[in-house]
């Protein structure tokens, strides 16, 4: 019996999932450049071509990454739209670092997308692609919850988180146990009791 249109459109999606999820594993492991569709397709156990297939090209599923992890963003900023804006620069430096912890695959896969984010050639794929533009909505939504929050220079604890969060990505792919979490709560430790 033939699958359903709800049935086909499920496959093709957690295909994509696996596709994505064995990118960014290997991408982390061995760099961007070193890895090939072919591995990628090894990796999730589909056929050579359906990488290029549902991406077009390694740099589509590089993309097409950044902009899931993105969305998850939003969507999880929408969610507590209206909270306390400490809640929300705790979300938004959990998501740099280590994505949202919303389940035991994505905590594995935002150690891989943090040592992804630091790969120089992943950086200038995703600049290429405006990857900075999209994220702006994401930077100002920091400057508004360190504004909102009470911070007496939100400009100079913007610099401060974002070199952290930097820093930490660079040092999260050399050393896979750089304790991520714990520079989460230092950064944060530093900055939120200054705020009001």
């Amino acid at each position: 019996m033939p699958r359903t249109p709800e049935a086909s459109a499920a496959v093709r999606d957690a295909t994509r999932a696996r596709i994505r999820r064995a990118a960014v594993l290997l991408m982390a492991e061995q760099g961007y450049h070193a890895t090939t569709l072919r591995q990628v397709a090894a990796r999730a156990g589909v056929a050579d071509g359906l990488p290029s297939r549902y991406f077009g090209s390694k740099s589509g599923l590089l993309i097409d990454v950044a902009d899931g992890w993105r969305e998850r963003t939003r969507s999880a900023l929408a969610a507590q739209q209206g909270s306390d804006p400490k809640v929300t620069l705790r979300l938004l430096v959990r998501s740099a670092l280590l994505g949202l912890d919303t389940s035991p695959e994505e905590v594995d896969e935002g150690r891989a997308v943090s040592a992804l984010l630091a790969d120089p050639q992943a950086r200038d794929v995703l600049r290429e692609a405006g990857a900075d533009i999209a994220s702006a909505d994401l930077l100002q939504a920091l400057d508004d919850a360190l504004v909102e929050a009470g911070s007496p220079d939100p400009d100079g604890d913007r610099l401060v988180l974002m070199a952290g969060i930097r820093g930490g990505l660079v040092l999260a792919a050399e050393d896979a146990d750089f304790p991520l979490r714990r520079l989460e709560d230092a950064l944060l430790d530093r900055i939120l009791p200054q705020i009001t």
